[in-house]
């Protein structure tokens, strides 16, 4: 991937066109910012029908026939799912399949992405016993009240 500052988009449009042209895709930076990926319309929708492929094959062979086989090959592709206590494991490969397939159709994947990172983060909890003995530990005190959430926690504003 070439990467290219961002204000030679805002001057030189042309060759920065010519660039992804090449190269497929280019990584615009910008000064204290996040960067943007510039791809072409093609190279987007291709990556989503392989991915619709994909989803469909995994939900395909995601039934409870193949569901050993489905836990191995999520073992092998991601091995922190070993980490996962084996009912974890089952319940991951549930999940996983159904969002690749629910992702897929609604062309949106980052509901698949934040599985994937809560997963994990689960698993690194699981890596570690002391932790792990620490957060699933009935909670033997009442904590003191709650608090009523307030207009600002709730996120009307963020809406309105």
């Amino acid at each position: 991937m070439r990467t290219m500052p961002w204000s030679e988009m805002q001057r030189h449009s042309k060759e920065v066109a010519a660039a992804v042209d090449e190269a497929g895709e280019v990584c615009l930076e910008r000064r204290g910012e996040g960067s943007f990926l510039l791809i072409s319309k093609d190279r987007v929708e291709q990556t989503r029908e392989g991915l619709d492929a994909l989803a469909r094959l995994l939900n395909a062979l995601g039934g409870d026939d193949n569901a050993e086989t489905l836990g191995r090959a999520l073992k092998a592709a991601l091995p922190w799912v070993k980490f996962l206590p084996e009912k974890d494991q089952i319940a991951f490969a549930r999940e996983f399949t159904w969002t690749v397939g629910a992702c897929s159709d609604l062309g949106l994947w980052a509901p698949f992405g934040r599985l994937l990172h809560s997963w994990k983060q689960t698993a690194a909890i699981h890596a570690n016993p002391r932790l792990a003995k620490e957060l699933s530990r009935a909670l033997d005190a009442d904590l003191g009240p709650v608090m009523m959430p307030t207009e600002g926690d709730s996120g009307a504003a963020e809406e309105g």
